[in-house]
């Protein structure tokens, strides 16, 4: 998973719009078994209940798939549930990193 979402990442930092879209799909598909639908349609309480069945160490990397796919998609909704999976994985562990609040000012900057 650190290798993919090094890819997306890199390929964010890159984004050409006139290029193709990085398929994000494969993400959810390999690491997560689920559809990118599942994430698009889920409301909150869904989304919970899918981290609850993840480790605690899988939260982190899905709500950064969403985010960045959220950012190259130009997705509010998956911006929105980035930045919830990102708050609640941080009440759920107590663990804050600078990194996190990163992120959530990327994602509060596109909201």
């Amino acid at each position: 998973m650190g290798k993919y979402l090094r890819l997306l990442v890199e390929r964010y930092d890159a984004f050409d719009k006139e290029q193709e879209v990085f398929d994000c799909e494969k993400g959810y598909k390999d690491f997560f078994q689920k559809e990118r639908s599942f994430f698009k349609e889920a409301d909150e309480v869904e989304l919970e209940g899918f981290a609850k069945e993840l480790q605690i160490e899988q939260v982190r990397p899905l709500a950064q798939l969403l985010l960045y796919d959220g950012l190259m998609s130009e997705d509010k909704q998956l911006l929105s549930k980035a930045k919830f999976l990102l708050e609640w994985n941080m009440k759920k562990t107590g663990a804050f990193s600078f990194e996190d609040f990163e992120f959530l000012s990327k994602i509060d900057k596109k909201l």
